[in-house]
């Protein structure tokens, strides 16, 4: 007989086998909400030096958690993977930081008396929870660093470099600052904690600042024993991580969202270094190392006040595939590294077809105007986010090598873009959001009215490859051609299949970009936001749904969503199943970022943002008459009108009105099909249709085989039936709801 599995997860599982027995029935009981399911665990510990002992009250512990379901053992789980986090590896480093900086000598005497990392771990988290917290975030912080992959980075423009003591921070002003700079009110939370960060072998040292606050309002329904729904609300966390580095004057933080990144970054630069924002914003610089996959080699640019006598790229560093997997060629200053690349690598190597460059050197030599000293400038760029530059204690040094940067076209700051000018390309913006691919070309940006040097230096775009094939469709000649080189600046050649001329391209219009979601999608609802009366636009139901808010309407609060690619079918069915679910909040205003969308999608009016675009220069971007007429247009129809019936939208959308249930969105022929037939029987008196009618034509058996599992589950016995006698299905209604037998 097959042995069953034990619902223990592996985290929990090794912190039974590995932990000091008091210390690990500590960690079990020690609850982190009021929610979690009661189990019960023996009161007392055997004796520690008995070691039979010990191990039979470990078995037993895990006969008791073998008991219960795997969905009540997830907090243990949980709580046993954050406390192993911390007892291994930089985890063990982060923890032993932050305690020496949080707790008193006697704790601390405490902590370093447990037995191994794992026990003083536990202990932590039992007995110093805010500095066991702490302590995870600057290990996850310094995860984000090692990797590469840390949110963003901004640069302090400081004349000189401004040590700064964590202990020193004035927590509560910048508290009292930040609660006005992201709108927290006064009842929600806002702590501050700080840490100092010593140097390593990879860092610099630094001060790490921690900002906790409550998010919005939210709610999830609870099953009562009754059988009964309840609302219980909550305030989701907000965490962000910010390090400041005085040697490289670099401010870092890692938040989920862009905005509050830099409006954190900003307070804090403001609040602890003293800085002025409005005269010298951060500075927040991209770096582009594309240019080097066509050549390894640098003109000589002209930068006034300096006699620039030689550039070389003496290092350059590739990925190949993978991460981990890199290639590193170092030449001298008397070599040529195109030459050298060409001649032991091939004259198509591996730096035109690396996946990315990881490290760019750079060994400038000059002198100033005036000076006959000769001087060395070494750059190196590390990825999009990191140069020396930052580090660099001469200012002159550093404004040069960023001269030089951006005479290359390496180097784009960020430049936020005036709000005249965002309401000017509102429009061309939400058609970029919409778009189903997050890489978009020159031809396409064109084509929208967008300038992508302005949108790169807003952050709403990054620099990627360029095309290297694209697609001809003319009239003696399909298929996709090749790139070559033009005579003409800034054209290159289309070459066919078979070698044919295929005219010219204007360079621009193949550069590829990659769009930041993030960023776009949070510069768009800022535009949107004057709209809602109450809420702050950080709902995200679903990465292409957010809750703006509510829209006061007649008196009464309307709910604003911001919806994005309901062009797509499978988009739009997931979006209205979990629309269905929120119908208690009543008729609502969906903004679809798409001119193709349904009508309804679950109990909520669709209208298309960018046909309610406003005038002249008012506060918000959209006509608030505009989207109330559209509102009271619909709102019968979302309230499912007084007769069913199927209104199209597409030959593959459209929408099931039902009267008394959330309009019900249909996704492909086969769908609209089979609930035009059942909508028909039912007007006709006669609800009840056989299978055989209901899907001929649909190469389907069943109506359940046209709809996705999920989809099925949630209409099944809401808007479909079967009928009285067996191989027959009906459209349920309020009339045929109420004489169902009970």
């Amino acid at each position: 007989m097959p042995r069953k599995s034990l619902p223990l997860g592996p985290e929990s599982r090794a912190l039974i086998e590995e932990a000091r027995a008091d210390l690990l029935l500590a960690a079990l009981t020690a609850k982190d909400g009021e929610n979690e399911p009661e189990i019960p665990l023996p009161a007392d510990v055997p004796n520690l030096a008995d070691e039979e002992a010990i191990d039979a009250f470990r078995d037993r512990l895990v006969e008791i958690l073998a008991e219960r379901d795997a969905d009540e053992l997830e907090p243990l789980e949980t709580r046993a993977r954050r406390i192993r986090h911390l007892a291994e590896g930089k985890g063990t480093t982060s923890l032993e930081v932050v305690v020496a900086q949080k707790l008193d000598d006697e704790l601390i005497s405490l902590f370093e008396d447990q037995p191994d990392p794992l026990c003083r771990s536990i202990w932590a988290f039992v007995h110093a929870r805010g500095v066991f917290e702490d302590a995870e975030s600057f290990h996850y912080t310094r995860q984000y660093r090692d990797h590469r992959k840390l949110y963003d980075a901004f640069e302090v423009d400081l004349e000189t470099i401004m040590p700064l003591e964590a202990g020193k921070i004035d927590t509560a002003t910048l508290v009292e600052r930040l609660r006005k700079d992201l709108g927290i009110k006064k009842e929600v939370s806002c702590t501050v904690s700080t840490v100092d960060l010593p140097a390593t072998e990879a860092h610099p040292a630094s001060t790490m600042v921690i900002v906790r606050h409550g998010g919005r309002l939210s709610s999830v329904f609870h099953l009562r024993d009754d059988g009964r729904r309840r609302a219980m609300y909550y305030r989701p966390p907000n965490e962000v991580s910010l390090i400041y580095t005085p040697s490289l004057r670099q401010i870092e933080v890692c938040a989920d969202s862009p905005v509050e990144r830099r409006q954190v970054g900003e307070t804090f630069a403001e609040i602890a270094l003293g800085h002025d924002i409005t005269g010298k914003p951060l500075t927040w610089k991209r770096y582009n190392l594309s240019r080097f996959r066509t050549s390894l080699r640098l003109e000589r640019p002209e930068i006034e006040g300096y006699d620039i006598a030689q550039v070389r790229v003496p290092e350059a560093e590739v990925r190949l595939g993978l991460w981990r997997r890199k290639l590193l060629l170092k030449v001298t200053m008397d070599d040529d590294i195109e030459e050298i690349a060409q001649q032991y690598l091939g004259a198509r190597n591996v730096f035109r077809r690396a996946d990315g460059f990881s490290r760019i050197g750079i060994a400038v030599s000059y002198s100033r105007a005036g000076d006959a000293r000769k001087r060395t400038l070494n750059i190196t760029i590390s990825g999009t986010r990191s140069c020396n530059l930052q580090s660099h204690k001469d200012p002159e040094e550093r404004s040069l090598g960023f001269a030089l940067l951006r005479e290359w076209g390496i180097l784009s700051a960020f430049r936020q873009i005036a709000p005249s000018d965002l309401r000017a390309m509102f429009g061309a913006l939400v058609s970029l959001h919409d778009r189903v691919e997050d890489e978009v070309s020159g031809q396409q940006l064109r084509e929208l009215g967008l300038d992508p040097k302005q949108l790169i230096e807003g952050g709403l775009l990054e620099r990627r490859d360029r095309q290297d094939v694209v697609l001809i469709e003319e009239e003696d000649m399909e298929g996709e051609g090749a790139i070559e080189p033009s005579e003409r600046p800034g054209m290159v050649r289309a070459v066919g299949p078979f070698g044919e001329e295929a005219g010219e391209i204007p360079i621009e219009d193949l550069d590829l970009y990659a769009v930041n979601r993030e960023w776009l999608h949070e510069t768009l609802l800022r535009l949107i936001r004057p709209l809602a009366k109450r809420g702050g636009g950080r709902d995200a139901i679903d990465p292409d749904l957010t809750l703006i808010g509510a829209m006061e309407i007649d008196g009464a609060e309307v709910p604003l969503y911001f919806a994005r690619r309901l062009n797509d079918l499978k988009t739009l069915a997931r979006l209205d199943v979990l629309m269905r679910t929120r119908n208690q909040a009543g008729v609502g205003i969906v903004l679809s970022a798409g001119p193709d969308h349904p009508a309804h999608l679950g109990p909520n009016v669709v209208v298309p943002l960018l046909n309610q675009l406003a005038t002249g220069e008012a506060e918000c971007v959209l006509s608030r008459d505009g989207l109330e007429l559209a509102w009271r247009g619909g709102r019968e129809l979302a309230a499912g009108g007084d007769v069913p019936r199927v209104l199209k939208s597409g030959p593959q959308s459209a929408t099931l009105h039902v009267p008394g249930k959330p309009p019900f969105a249909l996704t492909g022929a086969d769908q609209i099909r089979i609930f035009e037939r059942l909508a028909a029987a039912a007007l006709a008196g006669s609800p009840d249709v056989q299978v055989k009618t209901l899907m001929d034509g649909t190469g389907s058996r069943s109506p359940q085989q046209a709809f996705r599992p999920k989809t099925w589950k949630s209409i099944e016995g809401v808007y479909i039936d079967k009928g009285a006698k067996r191989g027959y299905w009906r459209l349920i209604t309020a009339q045929q709801a109420a004489a169902s037998p009970v």
